[in-house]
This record gives C-alpha cells, sequence and structure tokens, in this order.
C-alpha cells in the first residue's frame, strides 16, 4: 500500500469508526430512555445525597495513583537509563483519559503512549506496547471479578455466563502472557497469516507488532504483569467502592458484591464503539445490570448517571489541567500519536 492510499485511508477509517460509535451510542440512549420514566429518575437525582458523591472523588484519586504504579510496571527502562517516577507518569495518563473521554476509539490510548515516550525518552511502539499489555491485563482480572461477583450475589444465569467466558478468556490470555511471552505468540501468528492471501497487506501491522512485543517481553515481564494484575484488582474493588457510595447518596440498595458486578459489567460495556465519553453504553449497561439485580428502573438510571459523570469527569478534568501544564493540545497529540504509530517502510531507521 502506498504513503497516499495509507493517509486517505486513515481519515475514511476514522470517520467509519466516528460513525458506528455515534450510532451505537444513540441506539443505547434510545434503550434507556424509552424503558425508564425519566421524571421519576430526575427525581431521585435531585434527592441525591453529596457526601458521598465527595468521597467518591477520593476513592477515585487513589485509583489514578494505583493505575499510575501499574503502568510504571510495565513501562520499558528509559533510553538513558535510570527509573521511572510515578509522579511524571501520572500526567501523561491523566491526558489519555482525556482523549478517551473527548475522542473517538480510544484514541487517549496512543496519546499517552506518545507523551510518556517524549517525556521519559522511552521508544514509542515499546511505550505504546506497554499499554496494550496494560489493557489485557486490566480486562482480563475484570472478567474474573466480574465473574467471582455474579456468582457471589447469584446473578441471573445469562450474566453468569457471559462473565465466566470473559474470565476464561481473559485468564487463558493473561496466562500465555506470563509463561509463553508474547513474542513466540507472534511469532505463531506470522505463521498463520503467512498462509492467508492476506499476507503481504498483513505484514506492517506485524512488523508494528514485532515492536510492541519488543516493549513487553522482558526479564522482568512475568512478575511485572502478575504484580500488575493485583494492582488492577484493587483498583476495581476502588471502582465498586465508586458504585457503592453513589448508590448510598441516592438510596439505592446496593451491596458491595452487587456494586462490583455492576461496576464491572459496565466497564466491560464501555469496550464496545460509542460517542466519545462512553455515552449510552456506559449508562444501559450500568441500569440494565443493576435492573437484573433487583433495582428499580430509576433509581438504576440515576446511578448509572450519577456514575458515569463522577467517574469521568475528575478524571478528564485532571487530564486538562495537565495538558496545560504541559504547554499540549490534544488534537495535535492525537495526530502525532497516530502518524508515530504508522508502520515504517522497511530498511528506516527507527
Amino acid at each position: 500500500m502506498s504513503a497516499t492510499a495509507s493517509k486517505v485511508g486513515r481519515p475514511r477509517s476514522s470517520l467509519v469508526i466516528r460513525l458506528v460509535g455515534l450510532v451505537v451510542s444513540i441506539a443505547a440512549l434510545w434503550v434507556v430512555f424509552h424503558s425508564v420514566d425519566l421524571g421519576k429518575c430526575a427525581t431521585v437525582l435531585s434527592h441525591a445525597d453529596p457526601l458521598p458523591l465527595a468521597a467518591c472523588l477520593a476513592v477515585i484519586a487513589a485509583q489514578v495513583i494505583l493505575r499510575s504504579l501499574r503502568w510504571r510496571l510495565l513501562l520499558p527502562t528509559p533510553r538513558h537509563g535510570g527509573s521511572l517516577r510515578v509522579l511524571r507518569i501520572l500526567p501523561p495518563l491523566l491526558v489519555g483519559y482525556l482523549g478517551n473521554a473527548v475522542l473517538p476509539a480510544r484514541l487517549g490510548e496512543p496519546i499517552r503512549a506518545y507523551l510518556v515516550a517524549r517525556r521519559e525518552d522511552l521508544d514509542a511502539a515499546e511505550a505504546f506496547g506497554s499499554v496494550v499489555l496494560e489493557r489485557v491485563v486490566d480486562t482480563a482480572t475484570l472478567a474474573v471479578v466480574a465473574f467471582v461477583a455474579a456468582v457471589a450475589v447469584h446473578a441471573p444465569s445469562w450474566i453468569i455466563q457471559a462473565t465466566g467466558l470473559a474470565a476464561l478468556i481473559g485468564g487463558a490470555v493473561t496466562g500465555a502472557l506470563v509463561i509463553i511471552g508474547p513474542t513466540p505468540l507472534v511469532r505463531v501468528a506470522r505463521r498463520i497469516v503467512a498462509r492467508l492471501p492476506i499476507a503481504a497487506r498483513a505484514e506492517p501491522m506485524l512488523a508494528r507488532l514485532d515492536d510492541f512485543a519488543r516493549g513487553i517481553d522482558r526479564p522482568s515481564r512475568s512478575s511485572a504483569i502478575v504484580f500488575a494484575a493485583v494492582i488492577s484488582a484493587a483498583c476495581w474493588m476502588l471502582d465498586a467502592t465508586t458504585f457503592w457510595l453513589v448508590a448510598r447518596s441516592i438510596g439505592a440498595p446496593v451491596d458491595p458484591a452487587s456494586a462490583l458486578l455492576i461496576a464491572a459489567v459496565t466497564v466491560l460495556g464501555t469496550a464496545l464503539p460509542s460517542a466519545p465519553g462512553y455515552v449510552g453504553t456506559f449508562d444501559l449497561a450500568a441500569s440494565t445490570t443493576a435492573q437484573a439485580l433487583g433495582i428499580a428502573a430509576a433509581p438504576a438510571l440515576a446511578l448509572a448517571v450519577l456514575a458515569h459523570a463522577i467517574t469521568v469527569l475528575p478524571t478528564a478534568g485532571g487530564g486538562a489541567i495537565s495538558l496545560v501544564a504541559m504547554n499540549a493540545r490534544l488534537g495535535r497529540l492525537a495526530t502525532d500519536a497516530a502518524a508515530e504509530q504508522e508502520p515504517k517502510p522497511v530498511g528506516t531507521n527507527t
């Protein structure tokens, strides 16, 4: 594929992703708004107790710090040597959260990888590889936590089956990364793709996967993944605490285990394409799960709306402050990050 065709293809693929996300969000909002009495939901929201919501801010701050610590474990070593500090990783992480909130297709992930690579003198592809690994470990841990919570609260069978399948797949992938490592897995992928008609077109992507694997596969990889999974479990407990506090603020009868399940299914639901800020998909997943656990429709939607606001707005605000502090522009960062992830022609210096 020529460079010109690649440049033309990127805007088209980006437009398709945005349109798909917009359609999914509109459909999710339509389902939510046509299944709940919005007047009753507004009444529940108007009587919310602000004290538990204020406590959520402290919980979210602790969660962000833990996520910065986890990312530091998975990042490669700086080219100039030395070690990475959590407080220097925190601003790029928050900018990434801002990007996820206002840009389509989770563009905040490559943005934070690009930012931390530029700031800490890291290889950009290896930094992005650490983000991919973090997402895999985080999602796998979440699936296991969701399954345990679903069994504990005797959730409907469809929730137990769905979370059980996700936990099985996530555990298998994480186990393969710990025991085998990414490089052999990429080699297997190469052998499989080499037999397919798309082998030539897939080569740039496979080359990029080699770069990602280099960012993940190092002597401390196994222990780093294990520690990252432990931190992820702690983060999801804090996320469940946020949902529990929100439920307390509106008087919804949600126990800690149910809050954990609602939080887990909600986050898994945001993996679907959606408009920026997970509009629609977050609210539908949270309210549907809450109703499946016996919460009335109006309080369930109120819980979803408040949890959505309290989990997205503070981190996005922190990202905006970090962006100003680093004297950067989000749109420019998105363009540079996307360009950095483009496969380079064979023979080009990296």
